[in-house]
């Protein structure tokens, strides 16, 4: 099979990208290509092969995910700011083409999208494929050179299509470009980052911009980046800042069992029952023995979505009208319902989710198991014992699961094995990682990009759902 990356950036690659599942929405085609360079490469400059695009969840002042920041790996990043001008533009089309391979579709629904570019990169036509609501173009300097003129022109023309815009703000970079903050006080996000600025120095940074900035603009959303611990967080918090990211996001050191109005031993026993094919009276009985799951279930058949005549107040009618696999399904994401989580219960909570749709919709693609329910199931339990604060290994000692699954969990190779390690590739940094994974599954670099950005939509309507 052709190197993954070479297709994500346009060579090898096929005529129509094939949607997961079925049919879908034409690939890129294969006369578009990257930004033509001013100059070919020397023949000691290898073509970018690790492009793959990173996501990073961004928590607003709630500490409820508002979006993610799309960019590249942060070593390729670093890399290209002492690498050949023309190598950055290549970077970002293989950015802007994995995040406009779904069409009129939305990014992330109405969730912020950050999507991290050179400033060589606002005349990528590519650029007007994006979705303007939602979408904010980061834009991060990573060259000698820093053409103010022409840049706020780019952007004043993308502000007028109806875009929105911001800039990353390093030490090095605020230090190196003297223009650097008077071009960000005009824009709509300046996104901070923490390593390299003491507490004075991001004081004073925000203060010029506050100065710098015209009082006929509305106020500058202030983004907080590279956090890495949660006393960086509570810094930046009190400083008023909006939106926050960085490895104490997803860092999960020291973290304890989320507490919940929900009993998870009795849900536990619940799956166990429809597991071994129970009768639905027993089945029943057991919902009838914890009020929170009783009233769960009748709010849940008896809600608008269901379409029933009349109300049911009767448990076993209930079940019998939802069916089995429906209510294994519904119990499975209930073991996810916190009754006031803090950050990482909702980031655990969601990537569940998201790893959960994104197998259930490659089954049966390349070399992944056809079992849907299954590899949901995989999908959402992947992240139990964080979120349970047990070994995966105790957990499933009192979970019935498909013997496939358990090996998965437990970390026995097989495909079920591969499928869950391409889940968790998906959300990593490493782009190698990720290619060999996909090859090891037989699925297409673009065919995973649209799996990904889907399944985090998902995941976002699901877990907004009033869960009182």
């Amino acid at each position: 099979m052709a190197s993954f990356f070479d297709r994500l950036l346009g060579k090898n690659e096929p005529a129509a990208a094939r949607k997961p599942g079925g049919s879908g929405p034409a690939g890129i085609a294969a006369s578009s290509k990257p930004a033509r360079a001013d100059k070919p490469p020397p023949a000691s400059a290898a073509e970018p092969a690790q492009s793959f695009v990173c996501r990073e969840p961004v928590l607003d002042r709630d500490k409820r995910i508002a979006g993610y920041q799309f960019s590249l790996p942060e070593a390729v990043a670093q890399r290209l700011q002492s690498d050949f001008e023309f190598l950055q533009k290549i970077y970002d089309d293989a950015v802007l083409r994995n995040l406009t391979s779904l069409g009129d579709d939305a990014l992330l629904g109405p969730r912020l999208a950050l999507v991290r570019l050179s400033p060589e990169s606002l005349d990528n036509p590519r650029l007007h494929e994006l979705p303007r609501d939602n979408t904010v173009l980061m834009l991060a300097p990573v060259h000698q050179t820093l053409e103010a003129e022409r840049i706020l022109r780019q952007l004043d023309i993308l502000r007028q299509a109806g875009f929105s815009y911001g800039w990353l703000l390093r030490q090095d970079q605020v230090a190196q470009f003297s223009q650097l903050p008077i071009m960000a006080a005009s824009a709509d996000y300046v996104q901070i980052d923490a390593p390299g600025f003491d507490g004075m120095g991001v004081r004073l940074l925000v203060k010029a911009l506050t100065a710098a900035r015209s009082a006929k603009l509305p106020r500058l959303r202030l983004i907080a980046g590279g956090l890495n611990a949660v006393d960086e967080f509570d810094s930046y918090f009190q400083a008023d800042f909006d939106f926050f990211l960085g490895p104490f996001v997803t860092g999960r050191e020291s973290w304890h069992p989320p507490k919940s109005n929900i009993n998870r031993l009795q849900i536990i026993k619940l799956l166990n029952l429809l597991g071994s094919d129970a009768e639905i009276a027993a089945i029943a009985e057991q919902f009838r023995h914890d009020p929170v799951l009783a009233f769960k279930l009748l709010r849940y058949i008896n809600s608008a979505a269901m379409g029933l005549r009349s109300p049911v107040v009767n448990m076993d009618k209930a079940l019998i009208l939802l069916g089995r696999e429906k209510i294994y399904r519904w119990l499975s994401l209930l073991l996810f319902d916190f009754k006031a989580p803090g950050h990482e219960e909702r980031v655990l909570t969601e990537q569940a989710l998201a790893r959960a749709h994104f197998l259930e919709n490659l089954a049966g693609e390349g070399n992944m198991p056809a079992q849907t329910d299954a590899l949901f199931i995989l999908g959402l339990f992947s992240l139990l014992d964080q979120l349970m604060g047990q070994t995966m290994a105790e957990l499933l000692v009192q979970a019935k699961l498909p013997k496939a699954v358990h090996d998965a969990l437990v970390g026995q190779q097989g495909p079920y094995r591969n499928a869950l390690l391409l889940a968790i590739a998906a959300e990593g940094q490493s782009p190698l990682a990720l290619e060999q994974q996909a090859a090891l599954c037989g699925l297409e670099a673009l065919q995973v990009s649209q799996c990904v950005v889907k399944s985090l939509a998902w995941a976002h309507e699901i877990s907004s759902l009033d869960a009182a």
